[in-house]
């Protein structure tokens, strides 16, 4: 599917909640619902929690309405309607165990998600269904996937889930600390055109084997790949960066705390740019390339 085409079919006159799962075992669980301000914009919503109960319209961020106490242990899906500016777990402590499933992103006006922390995660939504159920429509005015999926447990990801967020400029963190993906789909980052930063993106994804030579053929824009494969130890290939020719920093891009790694092939000559980006630590103990030897010590 061209580009031009997927962009077009973004477009939805239909409004879709934002459905989530979160499993409590224990009677009296309190879950403060992540909901977040962006850019100045502020939400204009309703929660349904799934028990029988339901929010009246919460328009601040920090409303205490956005905080609700489960009588009773079990699994609950939790609906919500309107304008939700932001979704932020961020790791926190009190929420990231309870959320165990995202049933669809809808079409509430997000600008930045992230299920940050979320080890009950295995899995996003695989169809993009977009008249039935809101699919990725949802996620077409994202401006940040920063730590989006990081420190979840999802075993793959859906090689259309960015195809309707032309507008991202980060993905910084998007995929950090997943142990359970193994590989990249190609053309995942296609049409977000306008990123500058994949820092961090896959950072210490202990079961990451390989990505696609062309992940970020696409991405002319970025002027960050700061550590993105860092401590990906199981990680087969490196990538050229060819056509990431705005880049100012690749400083730790494939730093490995141990010569224990699978990295082979043939690092790509970035220090012989001109102006030489930032390469701090860029190919630290990958001592199985090929041309390992004469990468210069600043890089290493």
């Amino acid at each position: 599917m061209g580009i031009a085409r997927r962009l077009a079919e973004s477009d939805s006159t239909q409004a879709f909640p934002f459905v989530f799962q979160i499993t409590t075992t224990s009677a009296n669980t309190i879950f403060t619902c992540p909901i977040t301000d962006y850019g100045g914009l502020t939400p204009q919503l309703n929660i349904n929690w799934g028990d029988s109960s339901s929010s009246p319209l919460i328009t601040s961020s920090s409303s205490p309405n956005r905080i609700h106490t489960y009588v009773s242990a079990g699994t609950y899906t939790i609906t919500i309607s309107g304008f939700m500016p932001g979704f932020q777990v961020n790791n926190n402590v009190g929420i990231r165990s309870l959320i165990t499933s995202i049933t669809q992103f809808g079409t509430v006006g997000l600008r930045t998600l992230n299920f940050y922390g979320c080890i009950n995660i295995t899995s996003i939504p695989s169809s993009a269904s977009l008249s039935a159920v809101g699919g990725y429509d949802g996620l077409n005015e994202i401006l940040s996937f920063s730590n989006f999926m990081n420190g979840t447990s999802i075993t793959s990801i859906p090689a259309d889930i960015f195809d309707f967020s032309p507008n991202v400029t980060s993905f910084a963190s998007a995929f950090a600390t997943i142990n359970t993906i193994s590989t990249v789909p190609t053309g995942l980052f296609d049409t977000a055109v306008n990123v500058s930063s994949f820092a961090s993106c896959f950072f210490a994804c202990a079961s990451l084997t390989s990505v696609p030579s062309t992940l970020f053929d696409l991405n002319i824009n970025v002027t960050s790949f700061s550590g993105t494969f860092r401590n990906c130890r199981a990680l087969t290939n490196v990538l050229q960066f060819t056509f990431n020719t705005a880049v100012t920093t690749f400083s730790q891009v494939y730093n490995m705390s141990s010569t224990s790694n699978a990295l082979v092939g043939t690092a790509p000559e970035l220090w012989n740019r001109v102006p030489t980006p930032a390469g701090t630590d860029a190919f630290r103990n990958c001592t199985g390339l090929t041309n390992f030897a004469s990468i210069p010590p600043t890089f290493t």
